[in-house]
C-alpha cells in the first residue's frame, strides 16, 4: 500500500502563505501534554545547524511540514517515519526529534503542531439535526451541539454518550460545564467518536421569574393563560434525583431582578390525585425541599410590566418604563376606543388595591390600568340598543 503524506520544504519566510490556516474557532491554547495528534494533523520540524545532503533542497532555518497520514505515520523522508497517531503531542515532538537526531547525529531538530485535522463525527439522538458533522481536533462537545442547532426539548443533558472507537463509552452531563464552566464535562471530540442525545426519562416543569438558559430546558416566553405572566418564563427541566429547589433554579440561570424569591413554591400532584403546594424560599438553607418527577417549581414575582384592559385599541402588556402614567401606557395601546369612559378609569395596583387613576400620577410595575364603557344613555348608542332589544324578542318568542 502507498503511504500517502505531504511535506513541504519552504524556506520560514514564506511558509505562512502556504500552509492553511485553522478554519474552525479554538476554544483555548493547545496543551501538547493534553493534545492527542491523529490523520490529518500538519506538523512542522525546523532544523537547528548544517542541512545534510540528503535534505539538499532546503536551506538552513528552513522549516518542514508533514502531514499525518490516514494510517496515522508523520513521515520525514530520508531521516524516519514515525507512528505518531493516538499520542500526545508532546510524545510525538519527542519522538520525531530523538528519531532525527538519531539519525543525523550532531543536529538538532524542533518538532511542533502547525494545522489541527478536521474529521467528522456522527451525532444522534434528540438533537435538532442529527447528522455527520465537520469537527476539529480541538472541537469540544459544545461544539458539535452547537453544529446540531441543540438539544430537544425530550433529550437529556446529564447522560450524553460518548462512543469512542475503541469501543468504550462515556456519559457525560453538560450542565456541569455550562453552568460551572467544568471542562471535564465539555471533553475534546476525538476521530472515531460517536455522539448521542438519549430521550430524558423524567422531566420537572419551571416557572415565574426565572432565568431560564435556553441551553438547560424549553422555554416558554409569557404565559398562554395570562397575558400579566408576560416577561416571566415557562419551562420544561430535566430531572436530577435528589436536587433540591434552590439547586433547580441555580442550574436553570437563576431568577430574575423582580422575582419574589421568598415567594417560590412548588405544586406536587400525589398519588391520589391531590395537589399539594410546598413552600420554598430560595433564600432560607433549612426550607429546600427535594424535587420529585412531575413536579412544578414557581416563583412568583411582580413583572415589569403595565396591563392595559378595556376600551383601547390594543389591549396587552406594555414594558414599564419608570414615572409614567395611565395615559402613556393607554397611549401605548394606540389610545382610547371611541366608548371609552374617561373620567372612569382605573388602576388595580400590585397588591390588588384599586385607585382612580387621577389619583396615581406614576404606574408601578405590575400594575393594571382598565378602562371602562360609557354608559348608555339616551340613543347615543342606537346599533347595540336594538340589537339587544332583537335578541331579546328572539328569545321570547323561542319561549312562546
Amino acid at each position: 500500500m502507498t503511504i500517502l503524506f505531504l511535506l513541504l520544504m519552504i524556506p520560514s519566510g514564506e511558509s505562512a502563505e502556504l500552509i492553511p490556516s485553522l478554519t474552525l474557532p479554538m476554544i483555548e491554547e493547545i496543551d501538547p501534554l493534553e493534545y492527542v495528534v491523529g490523520p490529518g494533523d500538519i506538523l512542522w520540524f525546523s532544523i537547528q545547524g548544517g542541512v545534510p545532503s540528503e535534505l539538499s533542497g532546503t536551506e538552513a532555518g528552513s522549516i518542514l511540514y508533514m502531514t499525518v497520514t490516514p494510517d496515522g505515520y508523520a513521515v520525514i523522508p530520508s531521516a524516519g517515519a514515525w507512528s505518531v497517531a493516538g499520542l500526545r503531542l508532546c510524545e510525538v515532538t519527542d519522538l520525531i526529534e530523538a528519531g532525527f537526531t538519531a539519525r543525523y547525529p550532531g543536529l538538532r531538530g524542533m518538532a511542533g503542531l502547525a494545522v489541527i485535522r478536521t474529521f467528522r463525527v456522527p451525532l444522534s439522538g434528540q438533537v435538532t439535526n442529527q447528522g455527520l458533522y465537520d469537527v476539529s481536533g480541538a472541537s469540544r462537545l459544545t461544539d458539535l451541539l452547537d453544529l446540531a442547532g441543540g438539544i430537544t426539548a425530550a433529550g437529556s443533558w446529564t447522560s450524553i454518550q460518548i462512543v469512542h472507537s475503541n469501543g468504550d463509552t462515556t456519559e457525560v452531563d453538560i450542565t456541569r460545564f455550562l453552568l460551572n464552566g467544568c471542562m471535564l464535562s465539555n471533553p475534546v471530540l476525538s476521530l472515531g467518536d460517536r455522539v448521542h442525545v438519549p430521550v430524558a426519562d423524567e422531566f420537572v416543569r419551571v416557572e415565574g421569574a426565572v432565568n431560564i438558559t435556553g441551553s438547560i430546558a424549553t422555554t416558554f416566553v409569557g404565559g398562554p393563560d395570562n397575558d400579566a405572566w408576560a416577561g416571566s418564563s415557562r419551562g420544561i427541566v430535566e430531572y436530577i434525583p435528589g436536587e433540591t429547589v434552590s439547586v433547580l433554579v441555580q442550574r436553570i440561570g437563576g431568577t430574575m431582578s423582580w422575582a419574589s424569591r421568598d415567594s417560590c413554591f412548588v405544586l406536587r400532584i400525589l398519588p391520589d390525585g391531590q395537589e399539594v403546594k410546598i413552600n420554598a424560599p430560595l433564600d432560607i438553607p433549612s426550607i429546600d425541599p427535594e424535587l420529585l418527577p412531575g413536579d412544578r417549581v414557581v416563583c412568583p414575582g411582580i413583572p415589569p410590566v403595565v396591563m392595559v384592559t378595556g376600551f383601547v385599541y390594543s389591549p396587552g402588556a406594555y414594558p414599564h418604563i419608570a414615572n409614567m402614567g395611565a395615559f402613556y401606557y393607554i397611549s401605548q395601546a394606540g389610545g382610547l376606543l371611541r366608548e371609552a369612559r374617561e373620567s372612569r378609569i382605573k388602576i388595580v395596583l400590585s397588591d390588588g388595591t384599586e385607585a382612580n387613576a387621577s389619583d396615581v400620577p406614576v404606574i408601578s410595575p405590575g400594575s393594571a390600568i382598565v378602562v371602562p364603557r360609557k354608559p348608555l344613555v339616551g340613543w347615543h348608542d342606537p346599533l347595540l340598543i336594538f340589537t339587544s332589544l332583537a335578541s331579546i324578542i328572539i328569545a321570547w318568542k323561542s319561549l312562546n
